[in-house]
């Protein structure tokens, strides 16, 4: 028997009616689909339709790739996994989802779609060409008073164009005399991943639909971390210890490699913006970033992004150079202002370093001993941090060597 023909012994017997058993009648089948409140119609589809022709008209409603589709409720007549080149004939009906109209059969399936448009899908840094890397930080030779730096800075072009192009809006107002804390996401306060939240909430969506389905007491072979869980697993070790601490003693300010859009989901699904422990004054995106030629130190010229804190002070002349500190994982990112970079280590949560990862406790300490100590931190070499720590220098001990003034 074809994929078109279906035997009459498989329909409910309740929607036969006068129907000889012997013959075979011809088909169409609907599927009903329910996403979220909207409910999509497929109707008048021939029973050799596969699922995967499904899923591509499903996208053309929803801008929901087939890859990202999971259709649940559906079961097949042999109970095998309903994969993307099943029939639908192959499909197990309902009770009473099978009708007679003029001598035709009409099977309908109804079934929960599962998926996020593309528009609304997590971008990492990764996912676009255009974006700014955040992985690979180049070997640059990139100091105050190379050329490049005397370049950029003394003519000023990018940083006349990006001040007058970035709209500040202001969350929370400054408050009189807190220095200025600049902060990176991505790999320096969390470990993003968008395809992790995504197969988090579907599997979380996808249990109480089967516990629906099948009772409250229905129970899950194997936990399922919840999407809470999942996102709490993005933030680095005590990120947000670190921040309601640093929150005491400077303003702060996210300054992430990501468009706003995205920047605002993350901070939103983290709980970052809603925190009664810190707030943001301000956070800014990658359209105030902008690139620059720097030397490697083979001697080659690299083009890379950059973050110009003078945009943050031509439009809050309180903040300088003297009071402000970046925290950053790129270096590449404070070139154009080497003196107030404190390079941070890369955090990924899937390396075993990163469940044991115990910086931004460190970084806590030294911070508030820098806000309460120095009034000039260009006078301080921060990439001693982890020696002032250890106490084998001074705050402002700006000498390479080891051991204290």
């Amino acid at each position: 028997m074809s994929a078109s023909d279906v035997n009459m012994e498989s329909i409910s017997t309740s929607s036969i009616g006068s129907l000889n058993k012997d013959k075979v009648a011809p088909l169409s089948i609907t599927l009903l689909a329910k996403w979220g409140k909207e409910k999509i119609i497929i109707a008048n589809l021939a029973p050799d339709t596969v699922i995967a022709q499904v899923k591509d008209i499903l996208s053309a409603k929803t801008n929901i790739l087939p890859k990202r589709q999971k259709l649940v409720g559906l079961t097949t007549r042999t109970k095998q996994k309903v994969t993307d080149d099943c029939f639908l004939s192959d499909l197990k009906p309902k009770s009473n989802a099978t009708t007679i109209t003029n001598g035709k059969l009409e099977v309908k399936h109804s079934f929960i779609l599962m998926g996020t448009p593309e528009e609304n899908i997590f971008v990492d840094p990764s996912d676009h060409d255009n974006l700014p890397d955040v992985v690979d930080d180049f070997e640059l030779e990139f100091n105050a008073g190379s050329l490049e730096w005397i370049e950029h800075v003394s003519k000023g072009e990018n940083l006349k164009k990006f001040t007058e192009s970035t709209i500040i809006h202001v969350m929370n107002e400054p408050r009189p005399g807190k220095p200025l804390m600049v902060l990176d996401l991505d790999h320096t306060l969390l470990d993003f991943s968008r395809k992790s939240i995504e197969d988090a909430s579907n599997a979380e969506r996808a249990a109480s639909v089967d516990n629906g389905m099948n009772g409250a007491s229905a129970t899950s072979s194997a936990p399922i971390r919840t999407t809470q869980e999942t996102i709490d697993r993005m933030k680095r070790p005590y990120m947000d210890n670190f921040l309601a601490k640093a929150y005491e003693s400077y303003d702060l300010v996210v300054w992430s490699q990501t468009s706003w859009r995205w920047l605002e989901t993350k901070l939103i699904e983290l709980g970052m913006l809603t925190s009664n422990k810190y707030k943001f004054c301000f956070v800014l995106d990658k359209t105030s970033m902008f690139t620059v030629t720097s030397a490697l130190k083979t001697g080659q010229m690299r083009k890379h992004y950059v973050k110009p804190l003078q945009i943050i002070w031509n439009k809050f002349p309180h903040w300088s150079s003297k009071n402000t500190v970046h925290l950053d994982d790129l270096s590449r990112n404070f070139a154009l202002n080497p003196h107030n970079g404190l390079k941070v280590t890369a955090f990924y949560r899937k390396k075993k370093s990163g469940k044991r990862d115990v910086e931004l406790l460190g970084l806590a300490t030294y911070l508030e001993k820098l806000a309460a100590e120095v009034d000039d931190f260009t006078k301080v070499r921060f990439k001693y941090w982890t020696d002032v720590m250890a106490g084998k220098k001074n705050l402002q001990d700006r000498n390479s060597s080891s051991g204290t003034k």
